[in-house]
């Protein structure tokens, strides 16, 4: 019973001093041996810590410029605005430590004489979009592992290595730049972590073997040599796709290569290079010698003029402007419906008969104007006219092989001759109607083309004319 009342007394004198303790603690400061990441905050009130504390935030902020490695290269990265400091909800930490209740303050003052109280890791606070924008915007978030490294090609065959494909991890990177900033751990470079990303190298590999199939052609750059053919190269990537996600990191999955040969070859096309004349139309020259110097100096501007498949020939970019200076000489031409005296009058008639072979040879008609009256030199419906920066007639080679236009004048008469590789057996004719919509004062007209092939028959609008009676 002594015994029992002697602890008893023992404890009821502790209980006193502890509450007395409790009673005794400084309500207004934060308590002695505390720290915020080795900021010493002992004995400030909250908003002298927050002070404190917000002047280390700083200091931070200031040093957040990293150095990022990835793949032998490095890229700054700067996260002052990206990741803050939360230094007000440090310093509340840091003071809640002791004056969070009466009978917790007594243990909290015992804690920090024995122990101290080190707070680390102060809460950050991540501006998620700001941060992407900053890796983004180094280059980093752009660098992946070289697609050459994790691919070859062997016997019409793609190895690709399942998991060398590497790309920066940016979850992981924000966790390690928050570390950084929380710790001032400010080395000069961090090892960026990296993830897999086979499946999205597997679209950069396609787009880097990727071939289309190019026919043989020439090269006008190189006084049209002959060019080499390039055979098409293509892999399934759905399939392939499947193929890597069945296989284990360090296994190679082989995939089939898709390779087409071009239509033509290089020595299909010096074998059949202009051999075939695809058109030749013909239109009687007259008039005076002014007319005649006109009509051969756009002929020879014209001639020998070279369109590979695809091309366009522009009259208007041929010939030029028509001056004095440049040769040509004033003949007689239309304005706005009125005979008038104009330099390169007559020219129209070689674009005219350009517009009627590039029909039987059957190339796009790309612009074509009606003059204001019927051509004496051609009928209705099958003249081109052009005026200096109005006016243009313009077609485009659609064959698959090269064509040559020859423009020639000769005797009183102008021939164009279209060059080029029949690919069918094709044959086309030129057909004109004069509209119901005619009048005693205007002669409607609409030009079609007929392209005969294998019994079969296609009937183009080529198009419509109106002119003056």
């Amino acid at each position: 019973m002594k015994h029992f009342t002697r602890s008893a007394i023992i404890g009821f004198l502790l209980f006193i001093v502890y509450t007395a303790l409790c009673a005794t603690a400084d309500n207004e400061h934060i308590l002695p041996n505390t720290t915020v990441n080795d900021i010493d905050v002992s004995g400030m009130t909250l908003e002298e810590a927050a002070v404190t504390l917000k002047a280390d935030a700083e200091a931070r902020r200031n040093a957040s410029e990293f150095t990022i490695s990835f793949e032998n290269n490095n890229y700054t990265v700067n996260v002052r605005d990206a990741l803050i400091l939360d230094y007000e909800a440090a310093a509340k930490k840091a003071f809640q430590e002791g004056h969070s209740g009466f009978f917790s303050r007594g243990l909290a003052r015992i804690k920090s004489h024995i122990t101290g109280n080190h707070i680390n890791n102060p809460p950050i606070t991540e501006n998620s979009e700001e941060l992407h924008h900053t890796l983004e915007a180094s280059g980093l978030l752009d660098a992946i592992t070289a697609a050459k490294n994790t691919y070859k090609i062997e016997h019409e065959k793609l190895l690709v290595t399942v998991g060398a494909a590497r790309r920066p991890d940016e979850d992981n990177l924000r966790k390690e730049l928050t570390r950084a900033v929380q710790t001032k751990d400010y080395d000069p470079m961090i090892s960026c972590p990296s993830i897999s990303d086979d499946m999205a190298n597997l679209e950069r590999i396609h787009q880097e073997i990727y071939t289309e199939p190019q026919n043989a052609t020439l090269d006008r750059n190189n006084n049209y040599a002959v060019t080499e053919a390039v055979a098409g190269i293509d892999f399934d990537i759905d399939n392939a796709k499947k193929i890597l996600s069945d296989l284990k990191e360090g296994e190679t999955a082989k995939i089939d290569l898709i390779y087409t040969q071009p239509e033509i070859t290089a020595q299909n096309l010096r074998d059949r290079l202009f051999v075939d004349n695809l058109s030749s139309y013909t239109t009687k020259v007259s008039g005076h010698s002014n007319r005649l110097t006109n009509v051969q100096l756009a002929a020879k501007k014209c001639n020998g003029k070279i369109l590979l498949s695809g091309d366009e020939f522009s009259f208007n970019g041929a010939v030029g402007e028509q001056t004095a200076q440049r040769g040509f000489k004033p003949a007689g031409a239309t304005l706005n419906g009125k005979p008038v005296q104009a330099y390169g009058g007559g020219i129209c008639q070689v674009s005219s008969t350009l517009f009627a072979a590039a029909l039987f040879a059957n190339l796009e008609i790309v612009e074509r104007w009606e003059h204001d009256y019927v051509s004496s030199y051609i009928s209705a419906g099958m003249d081109a006219a052009v005026a200096w920066n109005e006016l243009d007639f313009r077609i485009a080679n659609n064959s698959i092989y090269p064509i040559m236009i020859d423009v020639i004048y000769s005797d009183g008469y102008l021939t164009v001759t279209i060059r080029g590789t029949k690919t069918d057996d094709s044959v086309v004719k030129i057909h004109t109607e004069t509209l119901d919509s005619s009048t005693p004062d205007t002669l409607k007209v609409t030009t079609y083309r007929d392209v005969y092939n294998q019994n079969q028959q296609f009937t183009e609008e080529i198009a419509h004319s109106a002119y003056a009676r």
